[in-house]
């Protein structure tokens, strides 16, 4: 059967085969609505890089750490973002809609994770495709990341929905446009995903001149946009790269952050997927020769991360759902397999089994590992922050120096001042006192003034919300920004 043959009849969908399909897909969006939060969070760019600039540019206020002072980053996700926010302040102003929209915003277009593992599996087969949605759909891992506000979750999105046009037997030049343009739109949004691209185009357009100019037309309009996006925020064109190169690279700060020795990665992967991680990979290997550009990509990132010092688990994500997705596949060819040595084809009944078998497979690992919830912590603190905004008298919030990453402005229902206090919090110091009339802290003050008026669970312990009566002084020295810049963040 050629890869047209089994598009084909991937595409000649039954009612049961539309049902099965309507069902996983249910199933996945119920999956991460099950697992949205306003507040809670696992990285702190989450907040700080991506919501927060999105709100800043939405509003002309905001925190700017020092990869937007110092031109680290480009500004594709906060401006994506922007709209949503500015669309909730103006239907809706002194509430959290305009956070509510940006972040379902961002997980409607990581859900776009789901139509890209079908089409890949498509090529091989309906079953391989059913199998393959259902993998991204319920694994537990793709469940948490669709509602990571990351560069990593779009940029893995984009780049799984370019694989699909790039690794088929005869695309049109308008899909590998599209491939071009999406592929380009994922390395620009997360530039260390250049390699993992590089590696699936190479290995699948080879020297086809045809496909690699319709390719690169797409790939160009995304540079054209990316450029377009850089001078609205008043950046140089793609200076954000080498900037980023010179201070993590040249000058190791990232390093600052963390280092891990080259193996880290593997230990990881071994952790995440625990017991399975060999087999997932014999299985993704098993996908076929159709997908080797995409296994090897896989394969060429975890590598490529694995020289540099700092490292983190979502920095290679893409390489973890890439080898999913071709496991998935590889998981049926092995069906298909098995069945044919007994003289007979891939019932619903051993399809219905593979799927369970997946199924059971995320549940073991996500139990070894927390599972979706664990992942992600600190939503006591913003949600302590707005009961206290729910009092007009409210006038200034402050809270410890190193809980920073868990509130920042575009999470507050109303605009008001954060101030940070320092390492050392009690006694507190006397112009963070006058500052603020409202606390966020796990012991008391030392300032009989302040009154304890709720706690909630937060990290290993508590954080509680403080009050005392009277108005803010202003304190400079104690603002969010003017501490970060003080501490060089």
């Amino acid at each position: 059967m050629t890869g047209d043959d089994r598009q084909a009849g991937a595409s000649r969908l039954g009612p049961g085969w539309i049902a099965a399909i309507a069902g996983v897909v249910l199933l996945g969006l119920a999956l991460r609505i099950a697992g949205f939060s306003l507040f809670d969070l696992r990285y702190a760019d989450e907040f700080m890089q991506y919501l927060e600039q999105a709100n800043r540019l939405a509003t002309g206020q905001g925190i700017r750490p020092w990869e937007w002072r110092l031109g680290l980053r480009n500004a594709l996700i906060p401006q994506a973002l922007a709209g949503p926010f500015a669309l909730g302040h103006a239907l809706a102003p002194g509430t959290l809609l305009g956070l509510e929209l940006a972040r379902a915003a961002f997980l409607a277009l990581a859900c776009l994770a789901l139509p890209a593992a079908w089409a890949l599996g498509a090529q091989s087969g309906r079953a391989h495709a059913l199998v393959a949605l259902f993998v991204v759909a319920v694994w537990w891992e793709s469940v948490l990341y669709a509602n990571l506000i990351l560069s990593e979750s779009l940029a893995v999105t984009l780049l799984l929905l370019a694989a699909g046009p790039v690794l088929a037997d005869r695309p049109s030049r308008k899909a590998l446009v599209l491939a071009g343009l999406l592929a380009g739109l994922g390395v620009l949004v997360r530039f260390q995903y250049g390699l993992f691209a590089a590696v699936l185009v190479a290995g699948a357009l080879r020297l086809d001149r045809a496909r690699w100019t319709a390719f690169l037309t797409g790939a160009v309009l995304a540079a054209l946009l990316g450029a377009l996006s850089d001078l609205a925020v008043g950046l140089t064109p793609f200076g954000w790269i080498w900037t980023n190169l010179t201070m993590n690279v040249g000058q190791d700060r990232a390093s600052q952050f963390g280092t891990a020795p080259p193996l880290e990665y593997v230990i990881q992967l071994g952790r995440h997927f625990w017991p399975l991680f060999p087999i997932v990979l014999a299985a993704a290997y098993g996908a076929g020769t159709r997908y080797r550009p995409l296994f090897w990509a896989a394969t060429a990132n975890v590598a490529a991360h694995s020289l540099i010092a700092h490292k983190e688990y979502r920095f290679i994500w893409v390489s973890v759902l890439a080898w999913l997705v071709l496991a998935a596949i590889g998981s049926v060819h092995a069906a298909e397999r098995w069945r044919a040595r007994r003289g007979e084809g891939l019932s619903p009944l051993v399809l219905a089994l593979l799927i369970a078998g997946w199924a059971t497979a995320s549940a073991f690992a996500a139990k070894a590992n927390g599972g979706v919830i664990a992942q992600r912590v600190g939503a006591a603190v913003p949600l302590l922050a707005n009961r206290a905004l729910a009092d007009p008298q409210v006038c200034a919030l402050a809270m410890a120096y190193e809980d920073r990453a868990h509130l920042v402005p575009a999470l507050l229902v109303r605009p008001v001042p954060i101030l940070l206090a320092p390492g050392s919090v009690v006694p507190l110091p006397a112009d963070l006192a006058e500052g603020a009339n409202a606390l966020l802290l796990a012991k008391a003050p030392g300032d009989p003034r302040y009154v304890r008026q709720e706690c909630a669970p937060f990290a290993d312990g508590q954080v509680c919300l403080w009050r005392r009566p009277g108005p803010c002084a202003p304190a400079p020295r104690r603002t969010y920004q003017a501490m970060l810049e003080a501490n060089g963040l």
